[in-house]
């Protein structure tokens, strides 16, 4: 039985997840970040099932996936945040997939064009998974722009969901570490977290460059028409 606070909970979430889609398609960001702003103080106080289903969505937005990853480890703890977060991002990914090969795709490339940018096309298994795997690792992007990039290069569903998960989930259970080091005022787990989050940074910086030598060699090695 869902309590009156839960629904209420529900209720906001959805209806700004209703008025967050609206201003996403219309291109009105600077109002969609405030609508994200007004729901996330009743987020913090939801059930575990409702604040990561509701997670799923809104990275769907301009929204730090770290935020809630920071937040989740004081309110529902380390591995049960871990576990939930695993299905969240799986949905997150879906979604995007979906969204970016289905009837919004002309919109959403038309908004890539405005900005003057360009999405590549893959065709073979091996370059989706080569992309898929530079652009989560390429430092700096954010995660709602590395969704978009790659759900718009129309790589293959599999290939998508499970490096995207497996990869961000690195991250994730570091930062959720982190959260709830700094709500216990746990020193020891703040450093180890803090000093695995430098790692995995340095290591995905370094694996980047990897990847993006060997995607280069590739592209040289194909022959080109005369």
């Amino acid at each position: 039985m869902i309590d009156t606070k839960s629904r209420a909970t529900i209720a906001i979430g959805l209806a700004g997840i209703v008025g967050l889609g609206t201003l996403l398609l219309l291109g009105d960001l600077e109002s969609a970040r405030v609508v994200v702003e007004a729901a996330w103080s009743q987020l913090k106080s939801a059930p575990a099932p409702i604040y990561f289903g509701i997670m799923s969505v809104l990275l769907l937005a301009p929204v730090p996936a770290s935020a809630f990853y920071l937040a989740a480890g004081p309110l529902y703890g380390i591995w049960p945040s871990v576990i939930w977060i695993v299905p969240a991002l799986g949905i997150n990914a879906l979604l995007v997939h979906l969204i970016a090969s289905g009837w919004l795709r002309p919109r959403l490339m038309r908004l890539v064009a405005k900005r003057d940018l360009q999405i590549p096309r893959l065709e073979t298994r091996s370059d989706q998974r080569l992309f898929i795997t530079l652009i989560r690792l390429t430092p700096g992007i954010p995660y709602f722009v590395q969704n978009w990039v790659i759900g718009l290069a129309g790589v293959d569903r599999a290939p998508f969901v499970m490096i995207s998960v497996a990869i961000q989930m690195i991250y994730a259970t570091g930062f959720v570490a982190l959260g709830r080091s700094a709500f216990e005022g746990d020193l020891g787990l703040a450093i180890g977290a803090a000093v695995a989050l430098v790692l995995m940074s340095i290591g995905a910086r370094l694996l980047h460059k990897r990847f993006r030598a060997t995607l280069t060699s590739e592209r040289e090695e194909t022959p080109h028409p005369e």
